[in-house]
């Protein structure tokens, strides 16, 4: 049996001013309503209904798949966005098979009529729900849908500023810092009170601070030589990212100047995707080497607690397309087991060596003093960051704090701020 729709709906498409000159639109995910010309074919045989959408493109969706994910109420909770789970034996729907497709009265729905499937009769499919919801192939999704731009030192002087109050009480400005974070890697917070619990402050507009062996936040206050980890003594600090000894690493690195020291003590930080993708240009083959190499890092001690932590993980990662995920750097947590055969290690080392060469150029480096009410924000996935070292004297004290916030917690808070303001992620310059 086959039944054919013809559909034309004009469906309106909210647009609201978010800035003095940019017009920002909910993305598709958001149900925004968008102009569908569509053609619905049930092929009965090949149990799949066909979608033919107004850009050309034809969508096959089994009728497996579309009885897997009803919208009804007894197979869908609405209110939870999760399905129903009343049955502790998962139901194979291989072979649901569709009746009928066809509109409802409004023409902005697909009602399915299903054969053979006890109580369950039919299911109803709004069009934006199935158009986001095309299949690999029918409609390229983004891997990560905010480009990433990289950088060197020519930002120097010019790193993003955010302010502290309007972050904490302007939620257009809280999306601004946390998509400036996701797509530059770096930005700074300006204004915050010279005192220390302004990092959580921050991290409360996201949701949570990720705790950690150091506990909720940090504090290193000029300790001197008398601690357990190289952090918090005077001597320089080399690049790193923070935690390549967990396996679940923070996403986001915060660091909230209280005292300056007058002498030394500046925050050095560069791109280390840009370094990754000059060492991938240059040295392919020692790209390959960074991308597939296993690197032990370690940290035993007592701050919070006592703490043993081991993790293993390449200097390199990358996604299932290939494109840059995340670098794991930490030389002073660096153990000396690696995972390569004795012969290959003169390869890794000189691996290692141009990444970091390339890290450190003058081209791609920054440095500068973090002052006093002045807090740092860099993407821990991406950006390497250390520290020059400074003298610790009666008149010559540093006090910085710094705490860590998840990934997943900051992009589910752009998320639903993209929702909230009616933003649309794909708006550049925002």
């Amino acid at each position: 049996m086959v039944s054919f729709s013809v559909i034309n709906s004009l469906l309106s498409r909210r647009a609201v001013k978010y800035s003095s000159s940019i017009v920002l639109r909910r993305p598709y995910w958001l149900s925004s309503k968008l102009y569908y010309s569509i053609q619905v074919e049930n092929r009965v045989q090949d149990k799949l209904v066909s979608v033919k959408w107004d850009d050309g493109k034809v969508t096959d969706y089994p009728h497996v798949y579309l009885r897997d994910n009803c919208r009804c109420p007894s197979c869908f909770d609405p209110q939870a966005q999760q399905r129903i789970i009343s049955n502790p034996i998962y139901h194979n729907y291989t072979d649901a098979i569709v009746k009928t497709a066809c509109m409802n009265e409004n023409k902005d729905k697909l009602h399915l009529e299903w054969i053979n499937d006890g109580e369950h009769t039919s299911s109803v499919f709004e069009l934006d729900w199935l158009k986001a919801h095309r299949f690999t192939g029918d409609d390229k999704k983004d891997v990560h849908p905010i480009k990433r731009q990289l950088w060197g030192s020519e930002i120097q002087h010019d790193i993003p500023q955010f302010d502290f109050d309007r972050i904490l009480n302007d939620k257009s400005e809280l999306y601004r810092w946390l998509r400036c974070v996701m797509e530059r890697g770096i930005a700074l917070i300006v204004g915050l009170p010279k005192r220390a619990g302004q990092v959580e402050k921050v991290a409360a507009k996201i949701g949570h601070l990720r705790e950690t062996i150091y506990g909720p936040t940090f504090h290193s206050q000029s300790k001197g030589d008398h601690v357990t980890t190289v952090t918090y003594k005077s001597g320089g600090l080399a690049l790193h990212t923070d935690f390549p000894y967990y396996n679940n690493i923070p996403g986001i690195f915060m660091l909230h100047c209280v005292t300056a020291a007058k002498q030394g003590g500046e925050s050095q930080f560069t791109d280390g995707f840009k370094a990754a993708e000059q060492l991938r240009a240059s040295h392919p083959q020692y790209f390959k080497i960074l991308a597939e190499t296993p690197v032990e890092h370690e940290d035993t001690g007592t701050d919070s607690y006592e703490f043993s932590l081991t993790a293993e993980h390449p200097i390199i990662r990358l996604n299932e397309n290939g494109n840059l995920k995340q670098i794991y750097y930490g030389d002073h947590t660096r153990t000396s087991r690696i995972d390569v055969p004795h012969y290959k290690l003169t390869d890794f080392y000189n691996a290692m060596t141009q990444f970091l060469r390339y890290a450190y150029s003058p081209a791609n480096i920054i440095q500068f003093k973090l002052q006093p009410g002045t807090l740092i924000s860099v993407d821990n996935f991406r950006v390497l960051h250390g520290r020059t070292a400074f003298v610790v004297s009666p008149d010559n004290f540093r006090h910085v704090e710094g705490g860590h916030v998840d990934w997943d917690g900051a992009i589910s808070c752009m998320r639903v701020l993209e929702k909230e303001l009616n933003i649309d992620y794909r708006t550049p310059n925002i």
